[in-house]
């Protein structure tokens, strides 16, 4: 058993001073203060923040390792981010053929059972059904018609598929939106040349969520002497459907992500690191790598460019980074802050009944950080992965 003490618990909605102890890598009780016994070992938070553990549902690697590289490979990248605080993680694909998804699919799998140092949640499949106008840093050869594909065969192939990015304007998108629900995975409408009508009819054929907001989807637009919404506005407009947003602030300005918030709420944005293997790794500006698709990228400002520096190719933020920008820079209290990295996206996968809370019953998933959100302490499941 573990006595945290002397640290400022992380509701959901408030700030507490308390005391809070683990047993079997369960959360056992919260309270002002616990009676301690010989057998606990007690930990002195010395004032710091005691956190849920961050929940990043979409990230493509980290550490110099990439989801789509193989078990050791997934377990390197997700040990990476579990340093900064990222307790639970799910995998993500880039749009590839689907020989070499399931491939990956099978990489994630075994890697859920080689490693107790953050929880791999499954996978998420960014593509390979995406708009080739919107294909940011994917690889065009690797986009993919659904009318084209066995779609059942793809989403029968691992129970573990969460979350699968589609643009829903493609051939057979719809459909593949009814059947993504019918196998209980989380519909997200990912880079998507759509417009707000395309949208709002994909929000009625199972579709629930956007990836990364304002990244590779539509937003107003002016066609001749007129002006369009996209599927940014769709989103913002429907209070039903939850927005992944990049925090970084290099892939959306603070005003951008106001406004986000003060559409959707806690509740329905969710942050994601969308981290390449560059994420939660030491690089210097200017650096050229090489992704898994084949596609070259720089690192310049904070962030991975192509390297033609034509767009954005994807973040190098870790978690801890994501919950600093929007409670330094942006103003937000801290329980909104994190819930955002917590609690909402435990809850959009189905697992906020046990991660993402400090609350008796719950996972011990436990972090400890400074008022700069500076993470120095990570338990997950109860066992101790960082301490200072």
């Amino acid at each position: 058993m573990i006595l945290f003490r002397n640290v400022n618990i992380v509701k959901e909605n408030a700030v507490e001073p308390g005391e809070v102890l683990v047993r079997d890598g369960k959360i056992a009780e919260v309270a002002r203060v616990i009676e301690a016994t010989p057998e606990m070992e007690i930990i002195d938070g010395g004032g710091r923040y005691l956190s849920p553990g961050f929940v990043d549902l979409h990230v493509h690697g980290g550490g110099g390792y990439s989801a789509m590289g193989g078990k050791e490979a997934v377990v390197k990248m997700c040990e990476a981010h579990a340093r900064y605080g990222t307790t639970s993680i799910l995998p993500t694909t880039l749009a590839a053929p689907i020989a070499q998804l399931k491939m990956a699919m099978d990489g994630i799998r075994e890697a859920q059972n080689a490693t107790d140092r953050v929880n791999i949640l499954g996978v998420h499949l960014e593509g390979p059904f995406l708009s080739p106008d919107m294909c940011g840093a994917q690889s065009p050869e690797n986009i993919l018609v659904p009318d084209e594909w066995d779609c059942e065969d793809l989403l029968s192939y691992w129970d573990g598929i969460r979350i699968m990015g589609v643009a829903p304007e493609t051939a057979g998108g719809m459909a593949l939106g009814k059947l993504m629900q019918k196998y209980g995975v989380v519909a997200s409408i990912a880079h998507s040349s759509g417009d707000y009508d395309i949208a709002e009819e994909a929000f009625q054929n199972g579709y629930s969520d956007v990836t990364h907001l304002y990244n590779a989807c539509t937003s107003c637009h002016k066609i001749g002497v007129f002006r369009y919404a996209g599927t940014v506005e769709a989103a913002l407009c429907n209070d039903n459907v939850t927005t992944q947003v990049i925090a970084d602030l290099r892939h959306q300005p603070a005003g951008v992500l106001k406004l986000i918030y003060k559409c959707k709420g806690p509740d329905r944005m969710y942050l994601i690191t969308d981290g390449l293997e560059y994420a939660a790794l030491d690089m210097e500006e200017g650096q050229v790598f090489t992704q898994e698709n084949g596609m070259s990228v720089v690192y310049e400002d904070g962030v991975m460019k192509l390297a033609d520096r034509s767009c954005l190719a994807g973040s190098v933020a870790t978690c801890d980074r994501l919950v600093r920008n929007m409670y330094r820079e942006i103003g937000l209290p801290l329980p909104v802050c994190v819930k955002m990295a917590s609690l909402t996206p435990a809850r959009v996968i189905g697992i906020g009944d046990r991660k993402g809370k400090i609350e008796p019953g719950y996972d011990a998933d436990l972090l400890l950080f400074d008022d700069n959100i500076q993470v120095d302490f990570v338990m997950v499941g109860g066992k101790i992965v960082v301490s200072a």
